[in-house]
Formats: C-alpha cells, sequence, structure tokens
C-alpha cells in the first residue's frame, strides 16, 4: 500500500494520532511486513492501533503476531470452542505426558495472548458482532482455566497421591473435584479485563493414596481429602493470576463462594447443600443462576446443579424478593459507583448492564421453578425466553436486548484502552470522542443521545419491575413533637431506648435545630427520614439482640460475618445502645456545624449516615475521632477506601507524604487516627474478616516504626542502615489488637556502630510515637523484654543479645523469643537476628541455654498456672477471657510450647496452632475444638478493645454493660452470649490439659 493510502485509513481511525504513532514503531518492528499488506488487511491493523493502547504495545513486543491480526479471511468467523482445543491439545497432551508443566503453562498464557489480540481484532474491525466476541472470550477462559486445572491437579496428584473415599457401600471410590464459573465466567460473557468468579466443589470427605486402597481398609492414612482440594485450589488460583513474563491469565474472585471471605475455599457437595438449604440468600440464588461447570468431573457437576436447583429455582417465592434486589442494587448504586459516577457507570450505574442482569435473574426466580424453559445461565437467551414465554412484553424484551448489546460494546471498548477493568465513560471530553468513534458514531453527541436513550429504556423497565412503593409504607414517626410527647415516648419505648425523654429532647433537637424554628421545612423533612432509619437500627424492646430486617438478602452486609455457631454471627446488625448512639450523633452535628448541608448529604448517601450510627455504637474511641474530625467519616466512606486492604509498604508510602511536616509527631497521630478509623470501619462493616484487621493494624505498627526509624536517623545525620527494630508479643505475630502497646527490642551491628548515637534513634522513635500530646499518641512502646529489662541499655548489638540469651536469659524471655519478627531498619540484620532466635528457641536439640533445663516443659506449666491465678481478679473468672481457664493465654501458651517443643519459629499463633493439626501434632478436630474457639475469643476481645481502646481481658460484670456487649456480638442476650463463651473456654482447656497432660501434675505439685 501507498503513504496516502495508509494516511487515509489513519484519518478515519478512531485516534489517527495514536494509529500514527504505533505504526510507525511497527514499521521498525517488522519492516518487511508492512508494505505487502493490502487494504483490508490495513484496516483491520489500523483500527487495532487506535483503538487500545495495551494491545498496540503487546503488538510491538511481539511482531510475529502480524500474521494473526491480518488473517482477515480467517477471521471473518468466530474460532470454535472445538477448534482451539484441538490447537491446545495439540501442544499440551504431550508435555502433560512429558510432566513438562512449566512449558505447559508458558504456551498457555501465550495461546491466551494470542487469541484476545484475534478476538480484539475481530471487535475492533466490526468484523464480529457483540455476541460473537463475548462468546469467543468466554470459549478461550474455559479452555484456559481446565488446562490450568489439569496441570495443578497433575502436579499435586503425582506429589501427594489421588483422593479417594467410601461410597455407600462402603468400598473406596476415586473422589471427584469440579470448577464451577459463576457471574459472567458462568454466564458465558465474560469482557476483555473480567475476573473469573468461581467455586471449587468436591465429592465426599476421605482420604489421599498413592496406590488405590482395596476392600474395607480403613481412612485415616495421609492428607484428606478437604486438605488436598484446598492445596489444589491455591495453586490454581496462583497460577491463573500469577504475573509472569508471558504475561497473566486472569484475577480470581472467590467471594462469591458461601459465606464470602470467611468461608472454606473448597466444600464437599453435602456441604454446600447443608449452607444454601439453611443459609442461602436471595443473592445466593441469583448468583446460582449462572453457575456452569468449567473444569473438573462433569458428573460431580450434574449433580451439583441438581442439589442446587431447588435452591436457584423454587417453585414459589414470594415477591417480596423484589425488594430485596431493588435493596441490593441502590447499596451497589450508594457504596460501590457513587453519584460521581452513577450516570457514566455502563456496568453498575443507573440505565446498565447490572439492571439488565436483574430483570432477568429476578424474572427467572419467580417463574423458571414453574417453567423450566426459562433456566438458562446466559443473559440474552434468558431475555429470549421470558418474552417467549410472556413473563415481560416483547417490546420491552427488544429494547433490553438492543441496550445490552450497546453497553457491552461500549463496556469492551473502555476496557481494551489499557486493559482496566473499568466500565466508566471518561470525564475528558477528548477520551469520550474517541470512543464514540470506536463505537462508529460521527460525533459525540450522537453517541451520547443514544448511550442516554439505551440507559433510559432500560431504567424504566428496571423500576417498573423492581423499584418498591414507598407510598404503600406507612408513616412510623408521629406527625408533631410537643403534642403528641406520649406517642414518642411509647415509640422510643419500643425501640429500646432507656431514657425516653432524654432521646425525644434529642431528637426534637435533631429536628428542629437547638434553637428550634431556624431550620428550614426541607432540612427538617430530611432530619425525619434519618429519624425512621436511626430508629430501624434500634432492636426492639422484646429481644435486645433480634436482627433488623434490613440485613435479609444483602451480600455486601452478610458475606464476610464470622460464625459463632450455627445460627450466629460474631456482628450484630442492630445498635446495642441507642442512647449512647443518639447523644453521640447530637455531638457529632453540633461539631459538623452545617446542619442542613449534614443532613443534605447523610440523606443523598444514607450508607454514610449508617455508618456514623454503627461506629458510634461499636466503638466510643472512634467515636470521639469522629466528632473530633466529623469530616473523616463520610470522606472515607465516599472516598473508597474503605474497600481496600493495605500493606505496611502502601501505608508507608502515605506516611512519607508528610516527611516536610514541622511537627512530625503531630502529623504522625493524625495519620494514625485516620489509619485507625479506615481499619475500624472495615472491621465493624465486615468489608474484611477480623484476622485480616490484625493484620492492618500490625502493618499500620510496622509502617509507623520504620518511618519514625527513617526521622529519627535523619535528625541524628546517620546513614546507611546500622540498627532493626524486632517486634515481639503480638506485633511479632502480626496480630496486634486495638490499642495493644508496641513490644520491641533494638538490635545494632557488630563493631564499629556508634551504639551511644542509636541510643538517641531509639529515644526519638519513642518519643515519636509514643510520647503524649493534644492528639494522644500512637502507640504505647515497650522495651521491657530487653535483655537485662529496664536495667538493660535500649539498644545493644546482636551479639550482645545473643550472648546474654545463650547465658543469663530465663525460660520466659527464650519463650519471648518465639513470636520474633523483623519489623524495620536493616533487612540483613532483622533476618539475622531471626535465625539466631530460632536456633535459640529450638529445643528439640537441647540447646546449651541458661533458660534451659528437661523440665523446662513443667516450668511453662507453672508460669500458665502463676498467670492464670495471679492475674484474674479473685471471683471473676467466669469472666476473664484472656488470663483465665480456656482464655487466649491457653491458646497462646500451646502455640509457643509446640514451637519450642518442635523448632518451628513461626511467630503468628494461628499459623502455629494450624501447622500442628496440619502436621498430626494435634488432632484434626481440635481444628473445633482449639483453633476455632481462639478465634472467637480473639474477636471479643477484639470487639471489646475495640470500644474502649484499652487492654480489655475481662467482659464486664455490670448486667448491663455485659448485655450491650453480647448484642455487639450477636446474641439476644448476655446468657447465650456468656454460655457461648464458657463452651468456647471449656473447649480451650480441654486441648490445653490433653496437650500439657504429662506436666501438669507435676506442675501442680
Amino acid at each position: 500500500m501507498r503513504p496516502k493510502e495508509w494516511q487515509r485509513l489513519i484519518n478515519n481511525s478512531p485516534d489517527p494520532q495514536r494509529a500514527s504513532h504505533y505504526l510507525s514503531q511497527l514499521r521498525t518492528a517488522a519492516p518487511r511486513v508492512l508494505p505487502e499488506l493490502e487494504e483490508r488487511q490495513a484496516a483491520v491493523l489500523v483500527a487495532l492501533l487506535g483503538g487500545s493502547v495495551a494491545l498496540s504495545e503487546y503488538l510491538l513486543l511481539h511482531p510475529d503476531l502480524l500474521s494473526v491480526v491480518t488473517a482477515v479471511d480467517a477471521l471473518e468467523q468466530p474460532r470454535s470452542a472445538q477448534g482451539m482445543q484441538r490447537e491446545v491439545h495439540g501442544w499440551l497432551l504431550p508435555l502433560l505426558k512429558a510432566r513438562d508443566y512449566a512449558s505447559a503453562l508458558r504456551q498457555l498464557r501465550a495461546f491466551k495472548q494470542k487469541e484476545m489480540l484475534r478476538i480484539a481484532v475481530r471487535d475492533l474491525g466490526a468484523i464480529g458482532n457483540v455476541l460473537e466476541i463475548i462468546q469467543e472470550i468466554s470459549d478461550v477462559a474455559d479452555l484456559t482455566l481446565e488446562s490450568v486445572y489439569e496441570v495443578c491437579r497433575r502436579q499435586l496428584s503425582e506429589r501427594f497421591g489421588s483422593p479417594f473415599h467410601h461410597d455407600a457401600d462402603r468400598r473406596w471410590r476415586p473422589t471427584p473435584f469440579c470448577i464451577f464459573g459463576m457471574g459472567k465466567l458462568g454466564g458465558q460473557e465474560l469482557n476483555y479485563s473480567s475476573d473469573v468468579d468461581v467455586l471449587f466443589v468436591y465429592g465426599e470427605e476421605g482420604h489421599l493414596y498413592r496406590i488405590p486402597p482395596r476392600g474395607k481398609e480403613q481412612s485415616g492414612k495421609g492428607m484428606t481429602n478437604h486438605q488436598f482440594f484446598n492445596r489444589l485450589a491455591e495453586a490454581f488460583i496462583l497460577e491463573v493470576g500469577r504475573m509472569t513474563p508471558d504475561g497473566t491469565l486472569y484475577r480470581i474472585d472467590l467471594r462469591l463462594r458461601p459465606e464470602g471471605k470467611t468461608g472454606p475455599l473448597t466444600r464437599s457437595l453435602t456441604s454446600y447443600e447443608n449452607y444454601y438449604s439453611q443459609w442461602g440468600q436471595t443473592w445466593e440464588r441469583m448468583m446460582l443462576i449462572k453457575a456452569r461447570c468449567v473444569a473438573g468431573d462433569p458428573q460431580l457437576a450434574s449433580e451439583f446443579t441438581e442439589m442446587a436447583q431447588p435452591f436457584r429455582y423454587p417453585r414459589s417465592l414470594n415477591e417480596r424478593i423484589l425488594k430485596e434486589v431493588f435493596a441490593m442494587k441502590e447499596r451497589t448504586e450508594r457504596e460501590i459507583v457513587g453519584a460521581a459516577e452513577i450516570d457514566r457507570n455502563v456496568k453498575l450505574g443507573r440505565g446498565g448492564i447490572r439492571e439488565i442482569e436483574f430483570v432477568v435473574q429476578t424474572l427467572q426466580l419467580l417463574n423458571a421453578g414453574k417453567i423450566p424453559f426459562l433456566q438458562t445461565h446466559q443473559t440474552m437467551t434468558g431475555l429470549d425466553k421470558i418474552s417467549q414465554y410472556h413473563t415481560l412484553p416483547r417490546e420491552q424484551s427488544a429494547l433490553l436486548e438492543a441496550a445490552y448489546q450497546f453497553l457491552r460494546r461500549v463496556e469492551h471498548r473502555l476496557q481494551m484502552e489499557n486493559n482496566l477493568q473499568t466500565h466508566t465513560i471518561p470525564t475528558e471530553r477528548r477520551s469520550r470522542e474517541r470512543l464514540a468513534r470506536q463505537m462508529g458514531f460521527e460525533t459525540l453527541r450522537a453517541f451520547e443521545i443514544a448511550r442516554q436513550k439505551h440507559s433510559a429504556n432500560v431504567r424504566q423497565i428496571y423500576d417498573r419491575l423492581l423499584r418498591k412503593d414507598e407510598s404503600s409504607e406507612p408513616g412510623l414517626l408521629p406527625a408533631e413533637f410537643d403534642e403528641m410527647k406520649e406517642q414518642w415516648r411509647d415509640l422510643l419505648l419500643g425501640h429500646s431506648f432507656r431514657d425516653p425523654e432524654k432521646a425525644f429532647s434529642l431528637i426534637r433537637n435533631f429536628a428542629l435545630g437547638p434553637g428550634y424554628g431556624h431550620m428550614s421545612g426541607r432540612t427538617t423533612d430530611l432530619a425525619r427520614e434519618l429519624v425512621t432509619r436511626f430508629l430501624a437500627w434500634c432492636p426492639r424492646s422484646g429481644g435486645a439482640g433480634q436482627l433488623s430486617a434490613r440485613s435479609a438478602g444483602d451480600p455486601l452486609s452478610q458475606s464476610s460475618k464470622i460464625k459463632i455457631t450455627d445460627d450466629k454471627t460474631l456482628e450484630s446488625t442492630v445498635l446495642s445502645d441507642p442512647d449512647r448512639v443518639l447523644a453521640r450523633v447530637d455531638s457529632f452535628v453540633a461539631a459538623y456545624g452545617a446542619r442542613a448541608s449534614l443532613y443534605e448529604m447523610w440523606s443523598s448517601n444514607p450508607a454514610v449516615f449508617e455508618l456514623v450510627l454503627i461506629l458510634f455504637d461499636r466503638s466510643e474511641f472512634l467515636a470521639e475521632v469522629a466528632i473530633r474530625t466529623p469530616d473523616l467519616v463520610d470522606e472515607l466512606a465516599l472516598s473508597g477506601r474503605l474497600q481496600r486492604n493495605k500493606s505496611a509498604q502502601d501505608t508507608l508510602r502515605d506516611l512519607r507524604h508528610g516527611l516536610e511536616d514541622d511537627d512530625q509527631r503531630v502529623w504522625i497521630r493524625r495519620y494514625h487516627q485516620a489509619e485507625l478509623m479506615r481499619i475500624g470501619l472495615r472491621d465493624i462493616l465486615g468489608l474484611s474478616d477480623f484476622s485480616q484487621s490484625l493484620i492492618e493494624l500490625s502493618g499500620l505498627a510496622e509502617a509507623c516504626l520504620q518511618y519514625a526509624l527513617e526521622v529519627a536517623l535523619r535528625r541524628q545525620k546517620i546513614r546507611g542502615n546500622p540498627i532493626a527494630i524486632m517486634g515481639l508479643g503480638k506485633l511479632g505475630g502480626a496480630e496486634l489488637n486495638y490499642g495493644s502497646d508496641l513490644d520491641i527490642l533494638f538490635v545494632a551491628a557488630g563493631s564499629g556502630v556508634p551504639i551511644a548515637a542509636l541510643q538517641k534513634v531509639a529515644i526519638q522513635i519513642m518519643d515519636l510515637l509514643g510520647s503524649q500530646t493534644e492528639w494522644g499518641t500512637a502507640f504505647e512502646i515497650d522495651t521491657r523484654l530487653r535483655p537485662d529489662g529496664e536495667k538493660g541499655l535500649l539498644v545493644n548489638t546482636i551479639t550482645a543479645h545473643d550472648e546474654y540469651y545463650r547465658q543469663r536469659a530465663m525460660l520466659w524471655e527464650i519463650q519471648a523469643l518465639t513470636r520474633i519478627r523483623f519489623i524495620a531498619g536493616s533487612i540483613a540484620l532483622g533476618r539475622d537476628m531471626e535465625r539466631r532466635a530460632a536456633s535459640l528457641t529450638d529445643f528439640s536439640k537441647q540447646p546449651a541455654l541458661a533458660g534451659y533445663s528437661p523440665e523446662w516443659k513443667q516450668e511453662i506449666a507453672r508460669m500458665r498456672s502463676r498467670i492464670e491465678l495471679e492475674r484474674t481478679p479473685r471471683g471473676k473468672q467466669d469472666l476473664a477471657i484472656k488470663t483465665g481457664a480456656g482464655g487466649l493465654i491457653d491458646a497462646e501458651f500451646i502455640a509457643q510450647y509446640f514451637a519450642l517443643e518442635r523448632g518451628w519459629h513461626q511467630p503468628n499463633t494461628l499459623d502455629v496452632l494450624t501447622q500442628a493439626v496440619e502436621g498430626k501434632v494435634l488432632l484434626e478436630s481440635d481444628r473445633k475444638s482449639l483453633i476455632e474457639p481462639y478465634l472467637r475469643l480473639r474477636r471479643v476481645e477484639g470487639i471489646l478493645r475495640r470500644w474502649s481502646f484499652a487492654g480489655e481481658t475481662m467482659l464486664p460484670d455490670d448486667p448491663a454493660a455485659l448485655l450491650r456487649v453480647a448484642v455487639r456480638c450477636g446474641y439476644a442476650n448476655a446468657n447465650e452470649f456468656v454460655e457461648a463463651v464458657q463452651r468456647d473456654r471449656k473447649a480451650i482447656r480441654n486441648v490445653y490439659s490433653r496437650v500439657f497432660a504429662e506436666v501438669l501434675a507435676p506442675a501442680s505439685r
């Protein structure tokens, strides 16, 4: 082709400048290919270069793929799944046979990238329609995931053996496993940057055998099926998501599994059946509509589908489900999309793809149990069927079909731009104009008109089906205040207010203003709406722990709750103390000042208002922070920062933004309080499980210590890293709780280190983090675990530490070293200290230590007995969840005992206990009798400490306070709560007694 012809194609592309740029680079990368192209070939190439930065960059790295891009004749038709499978199996099966798994995975990544490039060319070149493109993307994913599964299964089976179980006749059978695709993967509706939602299912419980078992051979040999399939799932997740020089495959999303993040990674078929029959919610019914096997045993997949059929397609379902589905969508708009993107997000926004999916799935839920022909996992097929069987008028179905295809094309164009998982139309005009041209529109205005028309059609049909009729709901509040004071009193008593007179005064003040009559009618109306929302969170006086109906069917509030018993969850969704919360709201409004704008914001973002209520009920300390900095809560809620996990490195990067602040102590404390609020809110809302909260609290401490060290070294003009900060206790175990002290050691390198200067560095670190200011402290620093305690040097060399622990340290000091971990400073020095500590605490080798004797186990048991006796107030044994019998310290001592006995240098208590179970040191049943009770008690401790931000080790003995704690922990009354805690403590103590059985009798003498 001549230059003029190339220029004409470039000028007609969506982005001529970008197309010209990449074309010039491609001429350099493949100088012999471009001049030989025909016009049709050149046209599709220019469409690609002008339509996607990510794919253009990939093509430049792999110019050999130009043959794929320009094979116009081959691009005319979509590739069949069978054709792709034949290609992959042609090279995959020989590699599997040769056990060359690395090459198999490498070629699989190359295959995926090549096919995605080919599909994108068909899409951007307008060769394939949107439904073909979606199907091809999904077929590539199916084949890729199935192949990765086969590689991982073979690798693990070769290493560990194969899983078997007993059938009904007690004969051994191989245990099947399969992977279900959910969401867009299950619906074969993937886009260019979709996560893949999966569930892992195995057949039965059993064990692994290298040689198939025969006859009536008993189980119990080797790894359990559950352990094996968990490892298989973990290997699959790691391989699919792993970033390599050959690229990555997919992001795996596991949040759709039962119990979300806190649920088991894999479950047996029976476990799934029990869960869905007892705990399944509306959103899970909708999720299962799209469930489809993508890898593994097809017979097991059929059994799973049959099992789930009555749940996902019930014969009859109350139309109350419409309100639940609508509430889900409303919450998504408020909390995930936000007002700024509500009209630009083509997936989750108004009139978006999700509303089309909800319409189809809701009609399927209501009708497909009676009309089996409506049972399909694909949205477009579902639209056709619900129209064909008259559950949706044909004209409305046609409007939704047109909108779905249009919006999916927009979504594809957005994601192809930079290979990002985005669904939001950009605000920048040039980007929108390029998008309009990619969609085939001559002007931006024409594109916007078409998009708005489609979205309006979707929203109208969605509202007609799902929007609840607000006018039909009876009014809750009395119409007047002073004239209807008795009605208000009865209403407040019925919602568990202990002092209805004071509560009425505060609500009146909230609605009418402190001077009464100085607020607009609009603001008063907003206040009344907010009061109604407040009362919805209050428990009825008949049962303080009764859950409100607002939480039903809500995946965001239910998915991450930790179960306490079969019918309890750790976090309640009602307020434990409405009187106190109302008083805090009054203080917050006064501190905020602009009452009208605050109510407008709360009304527009009711999730923020509800967040304030639950925060004030769950944490007295964070309530004070919120009142002191009233913009902090809504900034966190509306910014999206609550949705993200943060590592210590993320936090350290944020902290370093304040390096130039004049007062570093204030900067650290202000940042620390903001992060505590973020972590606390995520914990309260169930956006992270409690273990993640402990990790983030520990990460915050690590980052603050590293930052303070950098500041102190700079002040002392010391270069390099001559010091390491080691964590002990909860910091060392990465299980820091709210308000925990930081137990640390300062370790210096050997000779030639300026110890005197490093003493000043350590003192400055303690001042930066621990001194009292108007903003409080960041952390209490405890260095008493250093050699010679308070009499010893604050900073000492690693050699001096080693000599002390070998020659003078007592057993409890060696025991403390089982939890040592490098935190900040010199990595090499920190790792060296960890290695030395690992050697010092390996009692399996009977080390030559002053603190070691053959009776060390008895001494540890005696130490635990002294703690129980001396630190537990007389008469309050039942309330001592930490120091009392069966308390948290029992579990910690078990872990530290195993760490010493086995030479396990693992500072995290839970990790040691899990390792003990998996290594058969503890019984498999101890997961339920030790690990699960330990996690529940630790969570109760977290709820106590989150309230007061102090080292709570006791349940309150005041009945009213105990009831409030019980409600926060998900119980209707204090008796049920105390009984559950006692059961857990008894279970822990039983394991403790068994572990220390051989030494408890001597220890007690």
